[in-house]
């Protein structure tokens, strides 16, 4: 799809509203009882319990405890992906970053005591760390494609398109490390802009 050829992000549905509800309400179920119990004490039965479902229900959403301890949801990444594209195409490839990533975060501001049990935990839990780590740079393989597509260059051939992108990621990954490291406390998104203005990022 070409920049800008879709001129406002869809609206989701009834449906993909309640099954995005469903999958936050089992990933704040696996955490927090992760935190109260321990990882290795809670099982998918009981996070099901927890959020009001069938372990089946679970198992169409997260494949393992774990995957619903991380949270990371494939489809988010490719929306992100095609939200980029989809910036108006007179932005440039750092405003669109910027504008996609603002809103990512968005979602975070909105759930203050997730992020915070979410934080605790991974510093609690090294091997959780990583995972959540892994899904961030699976994000910013997605975000560097898309940049590359939609300036319409190859890797091979253009690095300051990709680094524009691993930039952005960076100044993400920083704005989310300051926020940990400040106990959650004051605005992720304030933290975010400082990060971007930072890096040049406008």
């Amino acid at each position: 799809m070409a920049p800008g050829s879709a001129t406002a992000e869809a609206t989701p549905s009834l449906r993909d509203r309640k099954k995005e509800a469903t999958r936050q309400r089992l990933h704040t179920a696996a955490v927090r009882l992760a935190l109260a119990h321990g990882v290795q004490e809670v099982t998918v039965e009981q996070i099901a319990a927890e959020a009001d479902v069938s372990p089946r229900t679970f198992f169409n959403y997260f494949p393992t405890k774990e995957a619903a301890l991380v949270g990371a949801d494939p489809a988010r990444t490719e929306q992100l992906r095609q939200a980029v594209l989809d910036r108006p195409a007179d932005e440039s490839l750092p405003q669109a970053l910027r504008a996609v990533l603002t809103e990512h975060v968005r979602g975070f501001e909105d759930e203050p005591e997730l992020w915070r049990m979410r934080s605790e935990l991974a510093a609690r839990v090294p091997e959780l760390e990583a995972r959540i780590a892994g899904a961030g740079h699976r994000l910013e393989s997605a975000l560097v494609e898309a940049a590359h597509e939609r300036a319409g260059t190859d890797a091979a051939d253009d690095l300051a398109t990709g680094l524009a992108a691993r930039t952005a990621m960076a100044a993400l990954r920083a704005a989310f490390h300051q926020h940990r490291a400040a106990g959650s406390m004051g605005s992720l998104l304030q933290r975010l802009e400082t990060a971007f203005d930072s890096v040049g990022l406008r």
